[in-house]
């Protein structure tokens, strides 16, 4: 709980715990992040290729190596795309944009040595919060509120305090894991991963700040956690998180709350059940063996296709027009919102879905307030965006399809998009 949740100030900033681990093993790469980063491009590349010819690593096995390196011909393509991306910006060859600092610099500089960080933190250090008490006891407390409002069990009070306090990848990877093991259905990891997968506070302000609106911060953020709220209470009551089965995904583990009959306060049951899980938590072997296995599926299953999908994010935001003809249709209806320069906003509605930066960015280049507040907004609210969050879950067992975070997505910004809009005349007309 110290390490994931606990504010600390560090170096003159207010931090957590593993924000400074990731510091460290960002430090500790140093000036060779970008060659780890190629070399694991390459290597996934070349191990993924091999177990498609059927030369190492037998296809369709239960197997670590071949559940990582067996992929569908899709997963292959992004990893492929991927590592040319990455080489292209190493050895500064092949077109001027892909060796640009704009593209290839910011994707594989600027995102994938931060993100490697916080994945090899949040994979060596996410049991600690997971499997020995800690989700059993704030769960039991949160519980009532989680039922009525969100029809979530109360641990998924966890999952969004890791996302909020540390990133949304660490909520990600413990909805995923409690899934697998059976402690949410179908419906409730879905509701989770979609909802609940909050971007952190830190990155929130790198938004307000990007976005030219940290002056402001305090009421935009409380507006943003305002709309996530509601966004969350609205959606798992629609298709097609309400279409979602109650089924497991294999059959769950005997309950840790279960009571012996005698009435007990709140906080004693979730102190009972905190023991009864701690009493089971894994020992040094399988905390590595775990630990290691989280690690490997993020290197080698999120990292190649997420730095195709940034690249791509960014290439199309930027250099083609794709984002201005989607937003078009809506210029009319921000301008009767009251929102100056429209036109230059709709684009930013929707980039969000290839990359969270994408909205933020746009706002960095208007010259108004109003506007940045809410496309800033967007950057925190939408959730559902490809070049992480996306492939996370499209990768993992999670039962959610592409066409289905594209419902999510528009559905989370069809709510949220109003409540911006009021809070931006609000706080800052």
């Amino acid at each position: 709980m110290l390490i994931f949740l606990l504010p600390v100030r560090w170096n003159g900033q207010l931090t957590i715990g593993i924000g400074i681990v990731t510091e460290w093993i960002r430090q500790l790469m140093g000036e060779y992040g970008l060659h780890i980063i190629v070399a694991i491009l390459v290597t996934t590349s070349l191990l993924t290729l091999l177990t498609t010819a059927g030369v190492i690593f037998r296809k369709g096995t239960d197997s670590l190596a071949g559940r990582l390196f067996s992929v569908p011909p899709v997963w292959l393509l992004l990893r492929l795309a991927g590592t040319v991306f990455g080489l292209a910006y190493f050895l500064q060859i092949g077109p001027e944009l892909l060796r640009s600092e704009d593209v290839g610099g910011a994707v594989f500089v600027g995102i994938a040595v931060n993100v490697l960080s916080v994945y090899v933190a949040a994979c060596l250090l996410l049991p600690l919060l997971t499997d020995f008490g800690f989700m059993e006891f704030t769960g039991t407390l949160a519980r009532p509120v989680f039922r009525r409002t969100f029809r979530l069990p109360g641990r998924a009070a966890v999952d969004s305090m890791a996302s909020v306090v540390g990133a949304s990848s660490i909520g990600l990877l413990i909805t995923i894991g409690q899934y697998e093991r059976g402690l949410y259905t179908a419906r409730e990891a879905s509701v989770i991963a979609t909802n609940f997968s909050i971007v952190s506070l830190p990155f929130s302000l790198v938004v307000a700040r990007v976005a030219g609106i940290e002056a402001m911060f305090v009421p935009w953020y409380g507006v943003v956690v305002f709309a996530c709220l509601v966004a969350a209470i609205v959606t798992p009551r629609m298709p097609p998180l309400s279409r979602k089965t109650e089924s497991h995904f294999r059959e769950p583990e005997p309950p840790a709350d279960a009571t012996d009959g005698r009435q007990r306060s709140t906080l004693r049951d979730a102190w009972q059940n905190a023991l009864a899980r701690s009493a089971g938590a894994p020992g040094m072997p399988e905390y590595l063996r775990i630990c290691l296995g989280n690690l490997a599926f993020f290197v080698v299953s999120v990292i190649p296709a997420a730095m195709a999908l940034a690249t791509i994010a960014v290439l199309i935001t930027f250099h083609t027009p794709v984002f201005y003809w989607l937003g078009s249709p809506f210029i009319g209806l921000l301008e009767l919102a009251g929102l100056p320069s429209a036109a230059a906003a709709a684009p930013g509605l929707f980039s969000g879905f290839l990359d969270q930066f994408m909205p933020a960015i746009a706002a960095s280049a208007i010259d108004s307030s109003v506007t940045s507040f809410v496309l800033a907004g967007l950057s925190v609210c939408q959730l559902i965006y490809m070049s992480e969050a996306g492939v996370i879950i499209l990768r993992s067992s999670l039962p959610l399809t592409l066409i289905e975070l594209v419902v999510v997505f528009l559905l989370r910004t069809i709510l949220v998009l109003p409540i911006l809009v009021i809070g931006a005349h609000v706080f800052a007309a």
